[in-house]
């Protein structure tokens, strides 16, 4: 976002020259379309600029200056990014009243103000086109506005404040490749670097660097803003952690090292060197800029919107300018002289930067206080923890302070030995550590084996840590024997219960067997320890993925098939007496009064299943097997029999027995892949007694393979956030909540693009049901008007499903509320599941969102999670 958008003189002066190379840009443009509309409402005025205004703005200036960007001189990749305006809509959009100027309801008119237009453009697919839409005067305190997008964008929206401006468009159009803004540190001592502080502050836009700041340049990007573009491999840029020389090349050159990064402490620096260039406001010499943010109390704006959002560590996409010269900034209409200069030093004192002109860019010394101290003593996570080789065996604070960890050694049994490190796991950039992941331990770096192990760190200059407090360890890297071997464990009339009597493990045992769908939610879990065991009805089937779990997190994955038939004992040809054990063994099941004999037919592997007595199993005329149950009601089952392929008659005789039927098993086993089983998500917020009780109502990371993260949205343990925002409806029983969760299961490349529920405890019994009689007058109101105008009058269309086949065990039809639909169309349609199921006092939502339509099968599916949701609401 860009807040001033004024021009200012731009001086220049020099410190020191660089030889003119001869060399001049070559280019092959990739040319961006940018459609135009304007935007007006009751009782405004006209901007200063109309569509075509703006549209040969974009012509000239935003085509020159990201032509400019992003050709570098050398650079023979062909990679320069050109922009011209295209369609344009002449007749403004009229609003229903003003447009927002900050918060969710500016994200909103952004969001539908796109779909809008394009609508009255006529143009269907808008997924690589720009567009700029150009609003009056509306009280805003910033002239432009575009969503972040990320370097592989090729489209956004961009709201011009009032505003005609081409450096405005290119400074909007940087935020859609994912550029930050370019700040400025300003230090009220006079002192050009400091930590942050109420005397060394964080000015927003305040650098003139580059066009990400708010002062009107054509300067080249800054390197770092190159970098996160693309146009700058890690490769050309030097992480110096020692004192070094280093030949940096100009910041607008395709070829050399770009760009300096240094930590000294717990802040970073990211040094480039800027040529002699005509009409930009600094002198050549060397910009340094902080990468680590400062908190926000320490950050100027006059955008309430600009606050900094805690990110701990991560990198942002802002950088912080250091003052090197006689740069002055209040605004972007007060400021002068120059950022850039030969020479700094880090407000420590522990780095300092020379630089000296070459033929080919500067010369630049980094001299670096020698780091002498040994990283903090690494401590080893109590054994009794590590339940998988992915588990991260070394607590926190092991991290060396100056410099980074780059390896360990290990004794064992005292006997020193190096050990792998590893990257870790779900690492992102951090400003400490912005190009190679940092390093730790897993079980699975350990060699395999009994025996007293202790630790130390080792960082990138060669210091090492003392060692950690020793302890014994027993590790177990050997994955489980799965066979496609199964045994019929217990059986009635309308279930079997089969074990997996293939799945072993020598070491560790078997702890856990999960199959799930294709979605990843479980449908069936054993947790019986080396027996596992699975539960079917009669005639149903158990499909989907398995994953099988030692007691040490060793595993094997494969798609895996079970499929179970049984035949009732009246499915029979009968001599003797005979009469029905239904009322002790179930439907179809005969008592047999003395001598009898019973013929079935049968093929393949099968399994006699008697409810009391002994009988002998014939096949062909021979004895294959003998059954009995010893006790009365217990059921006796044969071992497997083997009929063949082809179906013949199986005789069962013996005198008073009680047989049940015959069980079928079939099961096949794909190809096994290893795995490990992963480490739960840490959720701190089950800490808090009633988010736990919560937390038992909604979905739970055991329902999901382990693929999947159930854990809570941003705010979504707080009262702050809507619950029933159902198509735009009014609901005034928000006030009356008490307690809300509101969890998320995510997967990388699922197909669902949205998966959450929310427990809400209300007030009352009475506020949970007004809040329903809300619910079911939103969504009358929705099908009636088949959807809802957004912000900018556009219709978001909702074409409302049957739902069939309601399944039992959900709530009451006077206690529940069942959504299926479509939710707009064309390349933003998208379909919609919603359960929404109320119990006294409390609310339970399940909400499913996916691109593609939902069908029988997939409702079916979430119907029985509703189910699962239901039960647990009325166990509560």
């Amino acid at each position: 976002m860009l807040s001033m958008r004024k021009k200012v003189s731009m001086l220049t002066s020099i410190v020191f020259a660089i030889i003119s190379f001869g060399v001049s840009p070559t280019y092959a443009v990739d040319q961006r379309v940018i459609d135009v509309v304007e935007v007006s409402w009751p009782g405004a005025s006209a901007p200063i600029g109309d569509v075509s205004t703006v549209a040969k703005v974009i012509d000239t200036e935003v085509k020159s200056n990201w032509i400019n960007f992003t050709t570098m001189y050398g650079d023979t990749k062909d990679r320069s990014i050109s922009f011209k305006s295209d369609k344009l809509l002449v007749q403004p959009i009229l609003l229903a009243s003003k447009m927002a100027c900050q918060g969710s309801a500016a994200s909103e008119f952004m969001n539908s103000i796109r779909p809008e237009a394009y609508k009255r453009l006529g143009i269907a697919d808008y997924s690589r086109r720009y567009l700029v839409v150009v609003a009056p005067e509306a009280g805003c305190v910033w002239s432009g506005r575009a969503r972040m997008g990320d370097p592989k964008s090729v489209s956004g929206t961009l709201i011009l404040h009032d505003s005609a401006s081409g450096f405005v468009i290119s400074h909007e159009l940087g935020h859609t490749f994912g550029l930050g803004h370019s700040n400025f540190l300003r230090c009220g001592n006079g002192a050009n670097d400091g930590a942050w502080s109420d005397t060394c502050e964080a000015v927003e836009y305040g650098g003139t660097i580059d066009v990400m700041g708010n002062v009107d340049t054509t300067s080249p990007l800054s390197t770092y803003h190159q970098w996160r573009m693309g146009y700058l491999d890690d490769s050309q840029i030097k992480q110096v952690w020692q004192s070094e020389v280093v030949n940096l090349a100009p910041s607008d050159f395709a070829n050399g090292i770009k760009a300096i990064f240094v930590r000294d402490g717990g802040s970073s620096y990211w040094i480039e060197y800027r040529r002699k260039i005509n009409d930009v406001g600094y002198k050549p010499g060397l910009a340094i800029y902080r990468l680590d943010p400062p908190p926000d109390s320490y950050v100027i704006s006059a955008n309430p919107d600009d606050a900094q959002e805690d990110s701990g560590l991560l990198l942002r996409a802002d950088v912080w300018m250091l003052n090197l010269d006689t740069y002055q900034y209040r605004d972007a209409q007060s400021l002068g002289g120059s950022m850039t200069a030969s020479s700094a030093t880090t407000f420590s004192g522990n780095v300092s930067f020379s630089a000296v002109a070459n033929r080919t860019g500067v010369t630049v010394t980094v001299k670096k206080k020698l780091d002498r101290t040994a990283p903090p003593t690494p401590v080893l996570l109590s054994v009794d923890q590590w339940n998988s080789p992915g588990t991260e065996i070394l607590s926190n604070g092991f991290e060396d302070l100056d410099t980074a960890i780059t390896g360990f050694e290990a004794q064992i049994n005292g006997v020193v030995q190096v050990l792998s490190a590893s990257d870790t796991q779900g690492w992102s950039p951090t400003y400490l550590s912005p190009f190679v992941s940092s390093k730790t331990l897993y079980r699975r770096d350990l060699p395999e084996g009994s025996y007293t192990l202790s630790v130390r760190a080792i960082d990138v200059v060669g210091n090492k840590s003392n060692w950690s407090w020793p302890v014994k360890v027993n590790v177990d890297q050997t994955h489980p024997v799965v066979l496609n071997e199964f045994v019929l464990s217990a059986a009635s009339y309308n279930e079997v219960s089969i074990a997996w009597s293939g799945a072993t493990d020598a070491g560790s045992g078997i702890c856990q067997v999960n199959v799930a769908d294709e979605d990843g939610l479980i449908l069936q879990s054993s947790t019986v320890e080396n027996v596992p065991t699975f539960k079917l009805a009669n005639g149903d089937n158990l499909i989907g993925s398995a994953q099988i779990f030692d007691c040490d997190g060793n595993g094997q994955s494969a798609d895996l098939s079970i499929t179970n038939t049984f035949t009732a004992a009246t499915k029979s040809t009968r001599v003797g007496k005979l009469i029905s054990a239904r009322n002790m063994f179930g439907a179809g099941s005969l008592k047999c009064l003395g001598e009898c004999s019973i013929l079935m037919r049968a093929s393949g592997k099968i399994n006699v299943v008697l409810g009391s007595g002994a009988a002998n199993v014939l096949v062909g005329g021979k004895i294959v097997a003998a059954v009995s149950a010893d006790q009365e009601q217990s059921v006796g089952i044969s071992t497997m029999i083997d009929v063949g392929t082809k179906r013949k008659s199986v005789q069962i005789t013996g005198s008073n027995y009680v047989l049940v039927g015959l069980a079928s098993v079939t099961t096949s086993l794909g190809a096994l892949k290893a795995i490990e089983q992963t480490t739960e998500f840490s959720d701190p917020s089950i800490l808090d007694e009633k988010q736990k009780k919560l937390a038992k109502l909604g979905l739970r990371p055991a329902d999901f393979s382990q693929e999947w993260s159930v854990l809570p949205l941003t705010g979504g343990t707080k009262l702050d956030d809507a619950t029933l925002e159902f198509c735009n409806g009014k609901f005034f029983s928000e006030k009356d909540r008490v307690e809300r969760r509101q969890v998320a299961a995510n997967k990388a490349g699922s197909k669902l693009s949205f998966v959450s529920t929310e427990v809400v405890r209300y007030s009352s019994a009475l506020a949970a049901n007004n809040a329903q009689k809300e619910l079911t007058r939103a969504l009358s109101q929705c099908q009636s008007n088949k959807g809802y105008k957004d912000a900018a009058g556009t219709l978001v269309a909702y074409d409302f499903k049957a739902i069939k086949n309601i399944p039992a065990g959900v709530m009451p039809q006077g206690n529940r509320t069942f959504i299926h639909a479509v939710i707009n169309s064309g390349s933003r349609s998208g379909s919609l599941l919603a359960f929404y199921q109320f119990s006294g006092e409390v609310f339970t939502g399940l909400y499913v969102r996916a691109a593609d339509s939902f069908n029988d099968a997939q409702v079916a599916k979430w119907l029985r999670v509703a189910a699962i949701m239901a039960s647990r609401l009325q166990q509560r």
